[in-house]
């Protein structure tokens, strides 16, 4: 055992799940953060991992989870926090709702600034502590029918570079990663959000965004089936939480790292007209 702790959010699947495990096997002691009994049972299978219950939405059950981990770790404190609770709100922006729009940021956005400020006592404690927050492409490029997401991934982008400045150069290393698609348990739920607008919208609403929903649809599969092993994430994230000056932001993923460049080096208007034209909507994970 190195001694090092590190606790991860969202970790029942996909990339929490990935992060847990690569980070167990390298000798940390790891907390992950699940909203079920069952979900914690299952990563706890793994030597060296603890379950926290967290919802990230509800500030006492963040407190409750540090503090628990405060006891255990005492004056040690933590050394890593990896931010990857999420979840993904799309649709029309014109028939999204105001609940779906608050949901989504009280997950992506609020959900993480809470798990960041219960964290921070302990992270202040040890040297060299490290934050990673897991966002998306979709800080970056804004596609058709995922403004709520997209929204919520942008909004990262200020808070950690509100918060870099804020800690300065002794407080924790902060790094946002920005993936392109992950194959997660995620993008079965955006195959039933597709489904579900594409059942919802009215006869108009279809004649204007029909073809983005349908797209959307036709394309999840294929999108899928390349999108990129959540394993790969966690050990992009081994590697952030050993670099003694890992990077403030980090493309993962060949689609993340075209779409990025293109959204650079192209005019806006030439890129909004091949974005809406595309074939495929991405999202992270």
């Amino acid at each position: 055992m190195n001694g090092r702790a590190a606790v991860v959010t969202g970790a029942s699947t996909g990339i929490g799940y990935a992060v847990v495990k690569r980070l167990a096997d390298s000798g940390w002691q790891v907390w992950g953060g699940t909203r079920s009994q069952s979900d914690g049972s299952k990563i706890e299978r793994h030597e060296g991992v603890s379950s926290l219950r967290i919802e990230v939405t509800d500030e006492r059950s963040v407190k409750t989870a540090f503090d628990e981990v405060l006891v255990s770790r005492g004056s040690s404190g933590l050394d890593l926090l990896v931010v990857n609770a999420g979840i993904v709100v799309g649709g029309p922006l014109e028939h999204v709702s105001q609940s779906a729009w608050k949901r989504q940021l009280d997950v992506n956005v609020i959900g993480v600034a809470l798990s960041i400020r219960h964290a921070l006592p302990l992270l202040e404690i040890s040297n060299q502590s490290r934050i990673i927050v897991v966002g998306s492409i979709n800080s970056r490029i804004g596609l058709p029918l995922l403004s709520p997401y997209a929204a919520s991934k942008h909004a990262l982008v200020g808070l950690l570079s509100s918060l870099r400045r804020e800690l300065g150069p002794d407080g924790p290393q902060i790094t946002l990663l920005e993936p392109g698609a992950i194959r997660t348990p995620l993008w079965e739920k955006v195959d039933q959000m597709s489904q579900q607008l594409n059942e919802d919208l009215s006869p108009e609403a279809r004649h204007k965004y029909g073809r983005f929903v349908e797209r959307a649809m036709g394309t999840a599969t294929r999108t899928r089936q390349s999108a990129l092993d959540p394993a790969r994430v966690a050990t992009v994230i081994e590697k952030c939480a050993n670099r003694r000056y890992p990077p403030r932001r980090r493309l993962i993923g060949r689609d993340a790292r075209i779409g990025a460049a293109l959204s650079i080096i192209l005019p806006t208007k030439l890129f909004d007209f091949l974005v809406r034209r595309s074939r495929s909507v991405r999202i992270s994970k």
